[in-house]
């Protein structure tokens, strides 16, 4: 920062006036970056997010290229997608909720059929990961963004329909490359690794390891080959920054350099132009370094390795074949593991567990750490039976499938979880010390699979009361992908807490009303069953209730029954519940759907028919297997190809 400061000295208004040519000289460069980018977000604006490059196309903003400009782009109009023979490909509703629908004549897809192809900004996660493999910085610079906007379907902050830029965006984009800049060049130690050059420099080679470092970071931070025009500019504005004043060194020259690049729209956006396919003027494929960038932000949620950059640039990556293998190679990568975590933490309701707040009276066992432990369990086992577990222990499911995930038989704790959920929720004599998380077998009369567990449990209720609505809307919409949403205008209100002895005598008197009944006669019934866990995720079999006109408290037993919409058969509790939604098309279908919006960036809609067509039916025939599920999404038109427009 002292550097920062030496640049800026008193100007008009008090705006400091080395500020004001440092912008100027940035502002210039970035507009001579971006030419090229400018045409190609024009020509993209069809197909993807209708926001722009500054005011009226232009580029501008405060000390580099303002990324800025209102706009969106829907998800399309209320349209119904074909099912399949395999249970019903996922319907599309409004801006593309997805739901199995029950087996219906396939799509015929005969030719390429990628969908939209909109320009994605990277995310707060993905900048975060991004900067750091660039330059090395470990502060998360990106957690002093505004918060992402997520919609009821898009869950990832990556939809890039909901990605138009704000001006705060733009400023924050400004304040938080030049922070990024100086820490990348404050001192000569961290000038040495943007440049061995940087060691020894004198008055003659300064220019020259400017030119080095422009060399090395540009490619990586376009994620693209970059033209030594291109290196020129970045080079000029260094030579511009570095004559502004004796007070200038080469490590303000170097950190404008470095800002420029941060704010530039080939940074903060993953820029895609494709190459022609023979024969078919429509569709472009997505291959060599655009391909690696499609690659390593699906499985590595940041920018390509110099590996991936090789393997793009000796073609390898050009045909659907060389994808999948390299797809295969980064799934086995341990780096995949995060990418994982990271959808699971926006799918379910757990980031947020160690912030819960509860009734220390009614719940004293519960705090902060426990919510955290409760979080590790669920990310521990659903990493352990997506990249480990090789026994099929959730039969008739295959390990790794994710029927399995939703019947496995098992947890991992630590010590304070172990005594905090007691002996009994585990099989007999199982003992567990120490803080290392660690497998064990549950007792499946009161647990089974992932919505069973504490966490999950605990994190779909808001209150020290238990809400089986809640709890069944999180299974409807998050599951199923029903999205179910109340009608305009309506207000549900909770029951009366002193109506029912029960949560499920309250709410059922609740939804008896003919503006209840028609949503809830889909909901209840998938709430209920999750009675036998409290809002701390404990199990219980009985429910205490107070009768506010008679203090007298009453154990009443839980009726836990159930049942799915779809499937055949009723629960009489979670347990058998979860084994009815491991056969649910409509669950195999829901949750192929996510994963198609996380890997394409956006909503999916009528277009996208052959895509969940052709990655649901692989999805069934690899037993829903989730690794498969990855792999056949780099195999689907939407990855592979984007349109031509």
């Amino acid at each position: 920062m002292a550097r920062a400061r030496a640049m800026r000295g008193a100007g008009p208004a008090g705006r400091p006036q080395l500020s004001n040519r440092a912008d100027r000289m940035l502002r210039r460069t970035a507009r001579g970056l971006g030419v090229g980018i400018l045409g190609l977000l024009s020509a993209l604006s069809g197909a993807a997010c209708k926001g722009s490059i500054g005011p009226d196309g232009q580029s501008q903003g405060t000390g580099s290229t303002g990324v800025s400009g209102s706009g969106n782009n829907s998800g399309g109009s209320g349209t119904t997608g074909t099912g399949t023979g395999h249970g019903g490909s996922p319907s599309t509703t409004g801006t593309g909720s997805t739901g199995g629908t029950g087996g219906t004549d396939p799509v015929q897809c005969n030719s390429i059929a990628p969908g939209r192809a909109p320009i994605r900004r990277l995310t707060t996660y993905e900048y975060n990961n991004t900067v750091h493999d660039l330059l090395g910085d470990t502060t998360m610079p990106g957690s002093a963004l505004p918060p992402q906007v997520d919609s009821g379907l898009s869950l990832f902050g990556n939809d890039a329909d909901d990605q138009s830029p704000s001006s705060l965006l733009v400023e924050k984009y400004q304040t938080v490359s030049e922070t990024v800049a100086a820490r990348a060049t404050a001192d000569t130690a961290s000038l040495v690794k943007l440049g061995s050059c940087a060691m020894n420099l004198t008055a003659s080679t300064e220019e020259a390891c400017a030119r080095t470092i422009a060399t090395s970071l540009a490619p990586r931070a376009y994620r693209r080959t970059v033209a030594s025009t291109e290196i020129d500019e970045f080079v000029a504005l260094y030579k511009s920054v570095r004559a502004l004043s004796s007070t200038v060194n080469f490590a303000s020259g170097v950190a404008a350099m470095i800002e420029a690049m941060l704010q530039a729209p080939e940074f903060l956006y993953r820029v895609e132009q494709g190459t022609a396919v023979s024969g078919n003027t429509a569709v472009k494929r997505v291959a060599g370094r655009e391909m690696a960038t499609r690659l390593s932000y699906l499985f590595w949620q940041t920018m390509p390795d110099a590996p991936l950059f090789q393997a793009a640039d000796a073609g390898m990556l050009d045909t659907n074949d060389g994808v999948k293998g390299q797809a295969q190679k980064m799934l086995d990568d341990s780096r995949s593991h995060a990418m994982v975590a990271f959808f699971f933490d926006n799918l379910l309701p757990i980031p947020d567990l160690s912030g819960l707040t509860r009734d220390a009276t009614a719940f004293p066992k519960w705090s902060s750490s426990i919510g955290s432990a409760m979080r590790s369990e669920v990310q521990r086992f659903l990493e352990y039976e997506i990249f480990e577990d090789t026994m099929q222990s959730a039969a008739p499911y295959a390990a790794g499938s994710w029927p399995a995930i939703l019947t496995a038989p098992f947890t991992f704790v630590n010590q304070a979880l172990f005594s905090y959920y007691g002996s009994a929720t585990f099989a007999s004599g199982t003992n567990v010390t120490g803080t290392n998380l660690t497998k064990v077998n549950l007792n499946t009369s009161q647990r089974l699979g992932l919505l069973t567990l504490g966490g999950m449990a605990a994190g779909s209720t808001i209150s020290s009361n238990t809400n089986p609505v809640l709890r069944g809307s999180f299974v409807v919409n998050k599951l199923m992908c029903k999205n179910i949403e109340l009608p305009v205008g309506f207000t549900p209100m909770a029951p009366d807490p002193y109506s029912g002895k029960t949560a499920r005598e309250r709410y059922m008197k609740h939804s008896a009303s003919d503006s209840c009944r028609p949503c809830h006669q889909f909901i209840d019934p998938l709430g209920f069953p999750f009675e036998n866990y409290d809002a701390i995720g404990m199990y219980r079999e009985t429910e205490k209730w107070t009768d506010k006109t008679t203090n007298m408290t009453y154990d009443t037993p839980i009726d836990a029954s159930g049942s799915v919409p779809g499937v055949d058969g009723t629960a009489k509790n979670a347990v058998e519940l979860v084994q009815l939604l491991a056969k649910s098309s409509d669950v195999g279908n829901c949750f192929a759907s996510h994963w198609m919006r996380f890997a394409y960036g956006r909503s999916l809609a009528e277009g996208d028919a052959c895509n969940q067509q052709t990655v649901g039916n692989a999805f069934k025939e690899a037993g829903y297997n989730v690794k498969q599920l990855l792999l056949t999404l780099t195999q689907s038109d939407g990855f592979l190809f984007r349109t031509a427009q």
